[in-house]
């Protein structure tokens, strides 16, 4: 699945159609080169989603796991690494 697909699932599932296209549109930004799994803009939209949808980190948490997950592969959903499982927590951290 493909960056624009991943942060586009992300914000349907937090905050649906409506508010996903708004902070599509008022957030996207070109990825820096190194961060080529999104996890920058990742957190921009989380960030405008709770601007736009405050008392909803629940379904936000929610769909930042469900996007850190996506990024393994079959083999690490099986059996998470360390470092996956570390990866994971940052995010949720920060989400």
């Amino acid at each position: 699945m493909g960056l624009a697909d991943r942060m586009i699932r992300l914000l349907w599932a937090a905050g649906g159609e409506d508010v996903a296209e708004r902070v599509l549109r008022e957030h996207w930004r070109l990825l820096p080169s190194d961060d080529p799994l999104g996890r920058a803009l990742r957190s921009r939209l989380v960030e405008a989603l709770r601007a736009e949808l405050p008392g909803r980190d629940a379904e936000i948490r929610e769909a930042v796991l469900a996007d850190e997950i996506s990024l393994l592969g079959a083999a690490e959903r099986v059996r998470p690494s360390r470092a996956a499982v570390l990866g994971i927590v940052r995010a949720l951290q920060g989400s």
